[in-house]
């Protein structure tokens, strides 16, 4: 149309008016894109998202379609349609608690304890209903509440009520019939179901009850994709609650305890050499160390949930070991010397400063590069950044990668495990304490700093009440 208004105009300038009339139109749409969108952020602002409609992006974010996916299945099980109360108002709670945790809002914290208060009433109503009990929602609500206590307790205990909501939940399993099994997103959420269980009898120091082992079975006959290194060693670690539980009661010998600790360690060994290319690690060798190198390499895991195993199977090895070293060297005591039990409790140090060590090597690809002038206080001792003995902040946090936050949580525990061991060398106990306190500081984890002060406090602390206190499987998952 506008070559017919320039019939004069040569062709080579007609061709440049053209394009100038479509870049014209082009600027005008770019314009009205513009305007919407700061439309759309005036109404943003008008009318803001509910805090627990933001609890909600951001446990759906970290749990469901994260990188870890511990409650992946819940979006095939939970609708903002369903007319499941209980489920509605436990999602709320665990999600409003959450949100507690990363931001300290004393509203979400608030909002959450009266959800949760209301989703108890509702789950207690749905009880009542047989048919109710045993629907899918169900389960999923119970699950929710009892990650609710997880992300909110504080104490540094196991105690009585610590799997309540779990045997509950296992109870109401028992009385589905077999097509529970046909849903791949319901076996999803009952390994959810059986893993947080296991770990609860692990922590507990109580015995894993053979209703949990038979529906582990029944899972495993029904999982429609290979069994994947995570579930095979949390095998091994009913295995180990179990073997614990043999050696506490007297059930072994002095002897067979000793071998049933060796052959067991064997396993995770076998474990770690058989896992497929997929969840293999790498090892980076450095030229010079930095503020977060223990030793002159590192390990790069292929993701976030390949790190949580390898360090599950690594902290596991060194208490398996330690109880050898332990028992080695009692028995060496009542014997006279035995260069067996010698070699036996030399293998055990090894093992557990090599777990130890490869713990502290995976740390640098989760720990963040901070800012020049935070790294050059980090390194002289992080004497101004905290205060050794407070939570007395005395340096800024500069602006870490908030992706950060999890993966440097779920090390706490690994590392804590290896430092408080003591076979290890002082020189890594005095490391990790100053990779706690940085965690503490540039990524604002106040639990980093407490398992620090434990650390430095002197006696040693029972393994399983930090664990505890750092929310146990609500975040280590």
């Amino acid at each position: 149309m506008h070559a017919l208004l320039t019939p004069n105009v040569p062709p080579s300038l007609r061709m440049l008016l053209d394009w100038g009339h479509f870049f014209v139109i082009i600027l005008k749409i770019i314009s009205f894109r513009n305007l919407i969108y700061r439309l759309g952020a005036s109404i943003a602002c008008l009318f803001p998202l509910s805090t627990c409609s933001q609890a909600r992006d951001i446990f759906y974010h970290d749990y469901v379609v994260g990188t870890t996916r511990p409650f992946e299945f819940l979006q095939n099980i939970y609708s903002p349609t369903c007319k499941d109360e209980h489920l509605h108002k436990s999602l709320d709670a665990v999600a409003l608690a959450y949100l507690n945790y990363q931001r300290r809002s004393s509203g979400a914290e608030e909002e959450a304890r009266q959800s949760y208060v209301s989703a108890i009433g509702y789950t207690s109503a749905a009880l009542q209903s047989p048919g109710q009990a045993k629907q899918d929602t169900t389960i999923l609500a119970i699950l929710l509440l009892d990650l609710y206590e997880k992300i909110t307790s504080r104490e540094p205990t196991f105690h009585g009520a610590w799997a309540a909501h779990l045997s509950g939940a296992l109870t109401l399993v028992k009385l589905r019939d077999d097509r529970q099994f046909d849903d791949p997103s319901v076996i999803r959420m009952l390994m959810r179901l059986s893993t947080n269980l296991l770990i609860s009898c692990v922590a507990s120091d109580r015995p894993v009850s053979l209703e949990l082992v038979a529906l582990r079975g029944t899972i495993a006959a029904h999982f429609p994709t290979p069994i994947d290194p995570k579930w095979r060693e949390s095998d091994l670690m009913v295995e180990f609650a179990s073997l614990r539980q043999d050696i506490q009661k007297g059930v072994l010998s002095d002897d067979e305890a000793m071998l049933a600790l060796i052959n067991l360690d064997a396993k995770f060994v076998r474990l770690g050499l058989q896992v497929p290319p997929a969840w293999q690690y790498k090892t980076v060798q450095v030229g010079a160390k930095s503020n977060h190198h223990y030793e002159p390499f590192h390990l790069i895991h292929p993701a976030e949930h390949v790190a949580q195993m390898w360090n599950t199977l690594r902290l596991t090895r060194i208490l398996l070991n330690e109880l050898i070293s332990y028992r080695s060297s009692d028995c060496q005591r009542k014997q006279s010397a035995n260069p067996e039990l010698v070699a036996i409790h030399q293998c055990a140090t090894k093992a557990i400063n090599e777990m130890a060590s490869d713990i502290c090597a995976s740390l640098p690809q989760y720990i963040d590069d901070p800012p020049l002038s935070f790294a050059e206080a980090f390194a002289n001792d992080g004497a101004e950044i905290f205060n050794s003995k407070t939570e007395h902040r005395t340096a800024p946090l500069g602006q870490p990668d908030p992706t950060r936050h999890l993966p440097c949580y779920r090390l706490i525990f690994p590392l804590f495990v290896a430092a408080q061991s003591t076979a290890v060398p002082p020189s890594l106990w005095k490391w990790v304490i100053k990779q706690l306190r940085f965690i503490a500081a540039y990524h604002a984890i106040e639990n980093a700093m407490s398992v620090a002060n434990i650390l430095e406090s002197g006696p040693k602390q029972q393994i399983w009440n930090v664990y505890a206190m750092l929310g146990s499987y609500a975040f280590v998952c």
